[in-house]
């Protein structure tokens, strides 16, 4: 594992499962991902998915960018699934919710949990780099890619 302390010392090494019901808008969080250098990128269409992912021992997953508002599991249920997790609990999560959402509660909630990171839809590339890189100990600094 590139992992040194929790730190990530390239984006290459970093994978990440991307979690949200919304086809367009993971396709988008997918080319953001892309375009920040990520190469390793799983997709789930809900937490349900994702758990299925998780409970694969041999598959390799450093960060879980997840929405919170889906059918069957939501993200929230999902954090509490990993947090919980024997192997999986330290796994960066970055929660995406949106504006017209209980924010305060959520906000809260996901804390108790250890959230890594939290942003809120509609955000701009940018943003969600700088979450991400902060989240990862990633230098901020690194070559930008379009986006």
């Amino acid at each position: 594992m590139s992992e040194a302390g929790g730190i990530f010392e390239k984006i290459e090494d970093v994978t990440v499962l991307v979690v949200d019901d919304d086809a367009m808008v993971m396709s988008i969080v997918v080319e953001y991902l892309k375009s920040f250098g990520f190469k390793h990128i799983l997709e789930a269409k809900d937490g349900k998915a994702a758990i299925k992912i998780l409970q694969d021992p041999h598959q390799r997953v450093d960060m879980i960018l997840s929405d919170w508002e889906m059918p069957n599991v939501d993200g929230h249920t999902l954090l509490k699934a990993v947090r919980n997790h024997p192997t999986r609990s330290s796994v960066k999560f970055l929660m995406v919710t949106s504006q017209n959402s209980r924010e305060r509660t959520k906000i809260a909630q996901a804390r108790q949990l250890n959230v890594d990171a939290y942003i809120v839809k509609p955000f701009r590339g940018e943003i969600l780099r700088e979450k991400i890189f902060k989240v990862l100990g990633l230098d901020k600094d690194a070559p930008k890619q379009a986006g």
